[in-house]
């Protein structure tokens, strides 16, 4: 596994700014983008836009984001994805 480049960028939802930071990681055949916001994991996100969880990367399961609002965000991480890392 190669650590690639990391990305950070804003997402505006529901009047909220979600401040992103994408770690592209290479496994060869298959690129992933962890995704932390405050410095708290998110979600991992493949390139083609599969939604994955590293569980060593939960530090703290109790703060997990609201769920209405992660379905969102990983739906702006999607487009995202595929527009500017293609």
């Amino acid at each position: 596994m190669e650590q690639l480049k990391t990305t950070v960028f804003d997402i505006s939802l529901h009047g909220t700014t979600i401040h992103c930071s994408l770690r592209e990681k290479d496994f060869g055949d298959y690129i992933v983008y962890d995704v932390f916001s405050g410095g708290k994991y998110l979600v991992t996100i493949s390139k083609q836009g599969d939604v994955l969880f590293s569980e060593a990367s939960m530090h703290d399961p109790a703060e997990i984001m609201n769920p209405e609002l992660l379905n969102e965000l990983i739906e702006h991480l999607r487009i995202r994805i595929n527009k500017d890392m293609h």
